[in-house]
């Protein structure tokens, strides 16, 4: 449920700058957002979508169109829906795209009114939709100041998402995840130790005046302002990884030391297992799909490490010689919940009942991989879900069915951060603009028989 084949980066330094140049509209713009926008609408990733179809067509302020028509898809389409004389479900996605793009840009955007309208009726004609006049109806009735009437569109988040997140954290917490996810995802860099150590590289920062904050520890950083990564120092070096902070924490939890038997178990794209190879040598990563893992090869080589991914199952051990594991590393896939501020169509795209599906992989993972870990090993369970039927629940039946199980608290985890909770079998990462996505962690070792 995470990006296809790419790192978890989310909108580039320049997509956030919404009012910037936004004045001249264009209606080949608006038709090139909108053709970008029906493959999101369709159940394409965002980020995926933007990279390998739009390009460098895909200009900084295309991509902030698409963020941000993601991003508050659920108020846009509450006042489209009573503007529009045509059932939103029913309409063309190209004509739907125009309507999203066209409703966000009159409310978030300082373009002129008449400018957007009439380049987005334009555009109609560029994608060969008979819908000019339509588009122009509904778009000149646009209230830029309307407030949300239902509680999915005042939260920009969908009703069951609302509920379960409700029942389990109450109000207030939910109020502030809600606000969290609307905000941009932070910037955070991971030192890659094996080129600098870390104090040298916040030297080398300060010197081209990067403002930055120290997170848990002196290698996790996050900029005080996005920028483009091919301008941080040391990046053609290798000096650093771009790695969200709060999904560093699953392998330092994870406790490897030299001469360690490693498994990242769903390796691709290959951040954490690039944050391995600093600490493991004898590394072993798995991923059942052949087309994810493409990044890591061209990442590996700038940060000077030598490693791929194999295709294989880890749900089965066709794959596996035998010797068992001391680490094992389970990123599970998963919602992909914890990532909606920088992965905001991931709440288009996400249904409850895709969630028992997930669960039985899940479990699947840890019932299959437990077996090939030795005895006083570690294995460290994660996802980027809020939810418990992928986290805490399926923890619980995991320990239920196993009496060779201890939980193991995470010392390693996160001080200062004021949306972290300890659960009964791990901790729960919430998203934060300080601090980054939301991740769940848990850490099993494994007792003697």
């Amino acid at each position: 449920m995470r990006s296809m084949g790419m790192p978890i980066f989310g909108e580039s330094a320049d997509a956030s700058k919404q009012s910037v140049a936004q004045r001249h509209v264009r209606s080949d713009e608006i038709a090139l957002a909108a053709r970008l926008l029906t493959r999101v609408l369709r159940g394409d990733n965002l980020e995926v979508v933007i990279h390998r179809h739009g390009g460098q067509a895909a200009t900084p302020r295309i991509t902030a169109w698409l963020y941000g028509s993601c991003r508050h898809f659920f108020s846009l389409s509450e006042q489209l829906t009573r503007l529009c004389h045509i059932p939103l479900a029913k309409l063309d996605y190209d004509v739907l795209a125009v309507l999203l793009l066209g409703a966000y840009q009159l409310i978030h955007s300082d373009a002129k009114r008449h400018a957007i309208v009439s380049e987005s009726v334009a555009a109609t004609t560029i994608l060969r939709k008979s819908a000019a006049g339509l588009v122009n109806a509904v778009l000149r009735k646009i209230d830029t100041a309307y407030e949300p009437e239902t509680t999915v569109g005042q939260l920009e988040l969908p009703d069951w998402f609302i509920a379960e997140f409700r029942a389990t954290y109450g109000e207030s917490l939910l109020q502030q995840l809600a606000a969290s996810m609307m905000t941009r995802a932070p910037l955070s860099l991971r030192v890659n130790q094996t080129k600098i150590d870390p104090m040298s590289f916040q030297g080398a920062l300060w010197e081209q005046g990067i403002a930055f904050v120290e997170l848990y520890r002196p290698s996790t950083i996050r900029l005080c302002k996005p920028r483009p990564i091919a301008s941080i120092p040391g990046y053609a070096e290798g000096w650093f990884a771009v790695q969200d902070a709060n999904a560093q924490l699953a392998v330092h939890a994870l406790q490897v030391e030299p001469g360690m038997h490693v498994l990242d178990a769903c390796a691709a794209p290959g951040n954490k297992t690039l944050q391995l190879l600093e600490r493991a040598a004898n590394l072993t990563a798995l991923d059942a799909d052949a087309s994810r893992g493409a990044w890591l090869k061209t990442e590996s080589q700038r940060l000077g490490m030598q490693i791929s991914i194999e295709t294989a199952d880890a749900t089965t051990r066709s794959w596996w010689d035998g010797e068992p594991f001391d680490r094992i590393l389970i990123d599970a896939p998963c919602s992909a919940t914890g990532t909606i501020a920088r992965h905001p169509d991931v709440k288009m795209h996400r249904a409850q009942d895709q969630l028992p599906l997930l669960a039985n992989l899940q479990e699947r993972l840890l019932n299959n991989l437990w077996e090939l870990l030795s005895e006083n090993g570690l294995l460290v369970y994660c996802t980027c879900s809020l939810l418990r039927q992928e986290n805490e629940y399926v923890i619980s039946e995991f320990i239920a069915q196993h009496r060779d199980v201890q939980v193991e608290a995470i010392s390693e985890g996160a001080p200062g951060n004021p949306l972290s909770q300890k659960m009964a079998h791990g901790v729960q990462l919430f998203p934060d603009p300080n601090w980054g996505d939301g991740f769940y962690v848990s850490k099993l070792r494994k007792l003697a028989a």
